[in-house]
């Protein structure tokens, strides 16, 4: 297993299953390098499909709870716990696959990190958001959770390529969280 769950909530262990079955899958890897060009990326998508594939990167799914009840984040990484994505406790009233997709989401920003943790190689830290690696990445997984046939996922893409499912946040710090 890549992703782990020791807590309670069934929605999120339900998540972490569904997000370690699509990480098995040798179709989603396909999707992903069948990509265009990810925004603020360094790499390919056949390169980040690769990476993802061939890592061996484990990470602990943990629950917090932000000091700000309208937080709009659903989820983080912070290179201080490379091992780590964060869920927001507050967020967690969304469907399964919505979860799964900021579960892999979170995962990718952990790969890239590990993969060089002294530049960001696909994640999206030069101010666009639309049509990264994390965000594409994440609604490929979420589209596939959902049962959609894989001949349709082009347009299911672009139904998510407008729309941002995640709220990031500039110069996260953790204690406002």
């Amino acid at each position: 297993m890549k992703i782990n769950y020791r807590g309670n909530y069934e929605q999120i262990k339900l998540a972490v299953e569904d997000a370690n079955d699509v990480l098995n899958l040798d179709t989603f890897y396909s999707l992903i390098a069948k990509c265009e060009k990810f925004n603020c990326s360094k790499k390919t998508a056949s390169e980040v499909a690769e990476i993802l594939k061939t890592t061996t990167l484990e990470v602990e799914v943990k629950v917090y709870k932000p000091k700000w009840i309208f937080s709009k984040v659903l989820g983080y990484f912070v290179k201080g716990k490379p091992n780590c994505v964060f869920l927001n406790k507050r967020k967690l009233y969304r469907d399964t696959g919505s979860i799964t997709n900021t579960i892999i989401h979170e995962y990718v920003h952990a790969v890239d990190n590990k993969y060089n943790n002294k530049i960001i190689d696909f994640g999206h830290n030069c101010g666009a958001h639309k049509n990264t690696a994390p965000y594409v990445i994440g609604n490929i997984a979420e589209i596939i959770i959902d049962g959609y046939e894989i001949n349709d996922i082009e347009s299911e893409l672009k139904l998510f390529k407008n729309v941002i499912n995640y709220e990031i946040v500039d110069n996260l710090n953790i204690e406002d969280l």
